[in-house]
């Protein structure tokens, strides 16, 4: 209502160590850098993993694999790292590397496009395993079919094992 006031608290953060950068595939072919951090409680969750957006974010941030940072849970939910802790990379400046995102995928190992003006880099090839369990699980989840029992664990396996190569394929399972 019009009358009423709202308070946003600050999200809630914690400090720690970026042991090292992964890089996921979703079902577009977006590269998406993790990091993966020393495990630290944040509101009462264990934060071990933090996105990183893109390769735009990682230089904004000056991020080094070995730094120092602060992470948040951005909605109280999404880790993710805010920025890095400058005194603690003075300390440890040799120890610390700098990431590239790759060159190819890291799951097919097809080629890998930034377009101009995207932030993202994506795999092109339209048979890449990780985009097919991305696109299958999208396309099992609650908002579009609501598939029950379809997670993570089942789609890999139906992958793995050259049962599923498309989204249709579900429908020819027994």
């Amino acid at each position: 209502p019009r009358w009423a006031v709202a308070y946003k608290y600050a999200a809630r953060a914690g400090f720690t160590t970026v042991r090292a950068i992964e890089v996921q595939v979703g079902r577009t072919g977006a590269l998406t850098p993790v990091a993966v951090l020393e495990p630290v409680p944040i509101g009462g969750v264990t934060v071990s993993r933090a996105t990183l957006h893109n390769e735009d974010e990682i230089e904004r941030l000056g991020l080094l694999v070995g730094d120092q940072v602060q992470v948040e849970r951005g909605g109280d939910v999404i880790p993710k790292v805010v920025k890095v802790i400058e005194d603690e990379r003075a300390r440890r400046a040799g120890q610390l590397q700098k990431f590239q995102m790759p060159e190819r995928c890291p799951v097919c190992h097809g080629r890998v496009v930034r377009e101009e003006g995207e932030a993202a880099r994506r795999c092109i090839n339209a048979s890449c395993p990780a985009r097919l369990k991305e696109s299958i699980l999208h396309f099992s989840a609650r908002k579009v079919m609501g598939i029950d029992g379809l997670g993570e664990a089942l789609v890999d396996q139906l992958v793995e094992k050259g049962l599923v190569r498309t989204v249709a394929d579900l429908y020819r399972l027994s």
